[in-house]
């Protein structure tokens, strides 16, 4: 029997062709100079690896396999010509294997790996034992290469160099067509006809899929069937969300809607990949449950967004992404799941062809990254070319990014990003080459020496609410990981003094105020420990602390802070100011009219009855937690609670009862936000007063409140405008009247509500862990931060 060696065996794609021919009982032997994970595993599963080149590896009676990379100088190649011995290119011998089978071919540009990939995976889960030949090893099958004796067989269809044309394909999908590997190419013109020679040799066009999302096969007008987000794709993408672990789309194919499919894939571009396997696999008759099951079971590709783990609060993730396309793709899939964290990218350009033939497309490709750290070209075997560099290529990328690009050498790499990375910071490599390889030093030593934030706790307050204050900054303290915080204590006392505890044992912080009183209101000891943590926390409720004059303060100190900033806070926590907003914009608020303390009661009284019908409810502007609210049944009892309220604050509004249920929306985030489900105080119609909401007897929440779903949709959507139009950010609770006909009137915005054990916060946000919330207020934080310097 022939022996097969492969020059260059170790190779995402020479190794899955010997794999193959392993499974089929030839014998293999390869040779490769870059160790690799994959030459151990090939010479576990039987074939014989040399990890250098030679000619002596060359013998009588080999078939030798080379592919594109390797040169006509290598010496093996060299003497298998001398010995006059069959040289198969790593595309002929793919055409040869997949002889007997239906061939169902992936190419395009962009996106062929994890297109392959998930149509592999999903034969597999249909029981058709395919064969297939992949780019990138599947997490779930732990391959990128297999022999099955099922009627089909799947690769991917290289056209870098043109070989995606030496087979013809029974079914395919192309995903894209961009200018790349032009070396080869030379002109568009070329790379075009070979495009459209690749369309007129798949044999069945009911199993030809093209997305016509991309300019240039849409110009095209190929045969088969045309998929995408376009309103004029045969099979279009109606819909499309991300999710916390995937994206979740809906179709319609041939006047039938395919609703919820779940990918657990970050990224639009991935929803166009699972479109046209879900297409092909209907063309192919595998059951929509199949289909749907193998695409929401999937779990990636190696390479390809893959998390690698983390340590020190940072997350890693890899990438094979060297195009400028495919890095922007890649960068704006993983911003959808980082929400506000920082992502860094690393990245390495592959190949000086490619950098000098797509120069000006790298300017912008990593602009959706908040840190880029460029390094040194993967030459992947090209001679470098004179005035393309890394170096150079910086100064051209400096002009979007400016101080977020950095430079470093290969060698440097590893010393040189350690000290930029931060507690929650998500780190991604980018690239084709060895760029994979800092992940797993930096791992190691984030593990030993990761920094930890050190957090300004500011609490307590000279307002009603202190102890709502107090209680609240006690939960959220538990909520944070200590690996990841350390905490500095700043205790306001009741006369507005402020006092300090330092490390994470707070039992005794929130007992009672400092005894005794200082001369200084904020000494200046307490005000440099201040300036020395990383972040605020202010957990503070009511006047003189939730409404913008702490957070006033702390940007003038240029310290980012969680919570909302201080314009949204001022307005959030003066009611009328909020109502008035709201009815610009056309969101109702029930009638009313606000009065200043030095207002005579008489002309409050007579204001009243002309324009206002009872009963009424009286409020201090300023307050929340229902202190110094008091319901009106009748003219007569006003004036009492009239001056109780003005005991509290010198503005208050008198504002007409709404029949209906209180319901209350969660948000988290600056963008984008977070919305919980609405939530019910389950107050039995009776009033929710101070005690109602943080005593022993509370009353309980309901959680999702009985709301119809479509005006659970619409109190959702209501919240989130209301939050964007008073300014809000990293969190806060809209408040709603829900009456009896079904419609949301706006009570009030909360900008930092309570988080004690009874406070509905927590409950409405708890879809979180408490420890991702703590997470994400803190990432909020240090975002808004970052879009302020910039």
């Amino acid at each position: 029997m022939t022996q097969y060696h492969l020059i260059g065996i170790g190779g995402i794609g020479m190794s899955a062709l010997a794999r193959i021919l392993l499974q089929k009982g030839i014998s293999v032997s390869g040779s490769d100079k870059k160790e690799t994970l994959l030459l151990d595993q090939l010479e576990d599963e039987g074939a014989s690896v040399l990890r250098s080149h030679d000619a002596t590896f060359i013998q009588e009676g080999m078939c030798i396999v080379y592919s594109s990379s390797i040169s006509q100088e290598n010496q093996e190649w060299q003497r298998a010509k001398e010995l006059s011995l069959p040289l198969l290119h790593r595309s002929e011998l793919l055409d040869l294997l997949m002889r007997g089978q239906k061939s169902l071919l992936v190419t395009g540009t962009h996106g062929k790996t994890t297109t392959t990939s998930l149509l592999a995976t999903l034969l597999v889960e249909a029981k058709c034992d395919p064969s297939f030949a992949v780019g990138g090893v599947l997490d779930s099958l732990q391959t990128n290469g297999r022999f099955g004796k099922g009627p089909f067989f799947v690769a991917e269809a290289d056209e870098s160099d043109g070989s995606f044309l030496r087979t013809s394909a029974f079914g395919a999908i192309v995903t894209n067509f961009d200018l790349d590997h032009m070396d080869f190419w030379k002109t568009e013109e070329n790379l075009r006809s070979a495009f459209a020679q690749f369309f007129s040799q798949v044999q069945e066009e009911s199993h030809l899929f093209w997305c016509c999302d991309d300019r240039r096969l849409k110009e095209m007008h190929p045969r088969g069937i045309s998929y995408g987000f376009s309103p004029e794709a045969e099979l279009r993408i109606l819909s499309c969300k991300e999710e916390a672990l995937g994206v979740s789309f809906t179709l319609q194919f041939k006047g039938r809607e395919y609703r919820d499919i779940f990918l657990p894939l970050l990224g639009h571009h991935n929803a166009l990949n699972a479109t046209a396997v879900f297409g092909l696999g209907l063309a192919l008759a595998i059951p929509e449950t199949t289909i749907r099951r193998a695409l929401s079971n999937f779990s990636g590709v190696k390479k390809r967004l893959e998390k690698r783990g983390g340590a020190g609060g940072v997350t890693f993730f890899e990438d094979y992404a060297h195009h400028p396309a495919e890095i922007k793709a890649t960068l704006s899939a993983l911003r959808s799941f980082a929400k506000e964290r920082r992502i860094v990218a690393l990245l390495q350009p592959h190949r000086p062809s490619r950098v000098r033939d797509l120069w000006d497309d790298f300017k912008d490709a990593c602009d959706t990254a908040d840190l880029v750290i460029l390094t040194d070209i993967y030459n992947a075997g090209e001679p470098s070319l004179e005035g393309i560099s890394s170096q150079n290529l910086a100064q051209c990328m400096k002009e979007n990014l400016g101080d977020k690009l950095h430079f470093s050498s290969r060698e440097q790499l590893e010393k040189n990003v350690f000290p930029l990375l931060q507690p929650l910071d998500l780190l991604i490599t980018l690239g084709a080459g060895d760029i994979g390889e800092v992940i797993d030093p930096l791992t190691t030593r984030l593990g030993k020496e990761g920094k930890k934030w050190k957090i300004a706790l500011i609490c307590g307050g000279t307002s009603p609410e202190r102890e709502v204050s107090l209680s609240s900054a006690k939960t959220l303290v538990s909520w944070a990981d200590p690996a990841l915080y350390e905490w500095v204590g700043f205790p306001i006392d009741r006369k507005g003094h402020w006092g300090m505890w330092q490390g994470n044992d707070f039992s005794q912080t929130f007992v009672s105020p400092p005894p005794g009183e200082r001369e200084e209101v904020l000494s200046l000891e307490i005000f440099k420990a201040l300036l020395n943590c990383d972040i605020a926390l202010p957990v503070l409720h009511g006047p003189e602390g939730e409404d913008g004059m702490i957070q006033g303060l702390l940007t003038t100190l240029q310290m980012p802070y969680a919570g909302c900033d201080y314009r949204s806070s001022s307005l959030c926590m003066h009611k009328r100011w909020t109502k008035e907003v709201a009815l610009a914009h056309g969101v109702k608020v029930a009638p009313y009219l606000s009065f200043r303390q030095e207002e005579e009661f008489s002309a409050i009284e007579q204001a009243v009855k002309a324009k206002l019908s009872f009963p009424v409810w009286v409020k201090p502007v300023h307050l929340g937690s229902s202190i110094g609210v008091a319901r009106v049944e009748k003219i007569e009892d006003l004036e009492k609670k009239v001056r109780t309220a003005f005991t509290f604050d010198s503005e208050i509004l008198i504002e007409e009862h709404i029949e209906g249920r209180e319901i209350e929306f969660g948000i988290v985030g600056n963008s984008p936000l977070w919305v919980g489900p609405p939530c019910e105080i389950l107050s039995r119609g009776e009033f929710v007063g101070y005690e109602d909401k943080y005593g022993e007897k509370a009353f309980p929440y309901q959680i999702p409140a009985t709301v119809p779903e479509e005006k659970q949709e619409e109190g959702k959507n209501l919240a989130k405008r209301v939050y964007q139009l008073l300014g809000c950010e990293g969190l806060a609770r809209i408040d709603f009247f829900f009456d009896n006909k079904g419609e949301y009137w706006l009570n009030e915005a909360n900008p930092f509500p309570g988080c004690t054990p009874t406070s509905a916060f927590p409950l409405l946000s708890a879809e979180f862990p408490p420890t991702a919330l703590f997470d994400r207020l803190i990432a909020s934080a240090l975002h808004r931060h970052r879009k302020r310097k910039a």
